[in-house]
């Protein structure tokens, strides 16, 4: 990320479930240090993730805080529709905040029904956050931890960092996200819409948002993580226009970015599609490292990227994950290989990376060409 000399090309894997009934992966992928140490050994990279207090946004549990509390419950199917419904209602001493969500026969989670989840966008039929009224009920739920919980949280990520130390690897501090949880909170719908009608809403939702996550960086930065991983798979033009993206995000990381370089860390940007137009807003904003470099699913051209935004900031990706390694020769495995290394590391700023995830599903001898093939290339000369 700091383009320095690096003696080879590293390589990270992220793994992930697709709840197979036989987990294709040869390691304990869930835990961070068991991980971290398995992958080390097969000669790849790895970092170390440390979750803000009271857990990454998509395991974040509101309950948790003293002045809160929720109960779930079913409700038939709305008129004209054939699933029942799951609702989720939050107390908080300014009111009750609601959400409900079409229990579909695909739905993971039985009757639980978390705040922030990728699950609940396609079934929403009621968002949580529905007027400018609903925010000061939504501050409860993004509340600060306790003094104990706080205390609790330093002895594990103090456990974290000397892991992390031990094994010579990044200590990452995340995930935060910004346009990921409005269009959790709001629905996608709602979201695309307001950006043109209702702008001060946007703004409102945004404000609150920002304020809690620049609250949980604090955490992770006092305790000296090495970089700050921001998801921001909802800020992608597909939700955004370059025009609302510069309007109504991009001061608020900006923000945030200078935040996270006045604390000596590292700024990593995870965005897997659709990011090209930003290309000088990225730039401006000084982040470190774009993660998401996808040349298949994203029909990016690595050369191209290579010469625009790659002087500037580091990529990582250059590879693809689901089709890659699920439905490509082993031949055409090792030439994308090939052509990732040729084109985006000379220079520097490069980390291999098949984006966006290897999954349980996926047949582990694929991997070990893929791995096979970088340990022949990836040395630097």
């Amino acid at each position: 990320m700091a383009f320095e000399p690096v003696d080879r090309v590293p390589l990270l894997l992220r793994f992930w479930t697709m709840e197979a009934e036989e987990d294709q992966i040869p390691l304990d992928w869930r835990d961070e240090v068991a991980r971290a140490e398995a992958t080390l050994a097969l000669g790849l990279d790895d970092t170390i993730m440390l979750d803000p207090p009271l857990s990454y946004a998509q395991a974040y549990l509101p309950e948790a805080l003293d002045d809160v509390t929720s109960t779930t419950g079913l409700l038939p199917p709305a008129p004209g529709e054939s699933h029942p419904r799951l609702t989720r209602a939050y107390e908080t001493p300014d009111g009750t905040l609601q959400m409900t969500v079409a229990l579909t026969g695909d739905w993971p989670y039985g009757h639980d029904l978390n705040l922030f989840d990728d699950h609940n966008i396609p079934r929403l039929t009621e968002p949580l956050v529905k007027t400018v009224d609903d925010l000061s009920k939504l501050q409860h739920l993004l509340g600060r931890p306790s003094a104990a919980q706080v205390d609790a949280w330093r002895g594990y990520a103090a456990d974290l960092r000397g892991h992390a130390n031990r094994l010579g690897v990044v200590l990452d501090g995340g995930w935060v996200a910004l346009g990921d949880m409005a269009m959790w909170l709001c629905g996608m719908e709602r979201m695309l819409y307001a950006q043109m009608d209702e702008p001060a809403f946007v703004e409102a939702v945004l404000d609150v948002l920002h304020a809690w996550e620049m609250m949980r960086l604090a955490y992770l930065l006092e305790d000296g993580v090495d970089v700050i991983v921001h998801g921001a798979w909802y800020e992608t033009t597909d939700f955004w226009t370059p025009r609302t993206y510069r309007r109504f995000l991009k001061p608020r990381l900006m923000e945030e970015i200078e935040t996270v370089h006045q604390a000596g860390a590292k700024f990593r940007y995870i965005m897997t599609k659709g990011w090209r137009p930003y290309i000088p807003d990225l730039i401006e904003m000084g982040i470190d490292c774009l993660t998401g470099v996808d040349p298949v699913q994203d029909n990016i051209d690595l050369a191209e990227v290579k010469a625009t935004l790659g002087r500037h900031v580091c990529l990582m990706g250059g590879l693809n994950a689901a089709v890659m390694l699920d439905h490509w020769s082993d031949a055409e495995i090792e030439h994308a290989v090939d052509e990732a290394i040729a084109i985006l590391a000379p220079g520097g700023g490069y980390i291999g990376y098949p984006v966006e995830a290897v999954y349980d599903t996926t047949d582990w001898r694929k991997v070990e060409v893929l791995l096979a093939r970088w340990r022949r290339d990836s040395q630097v000369e």
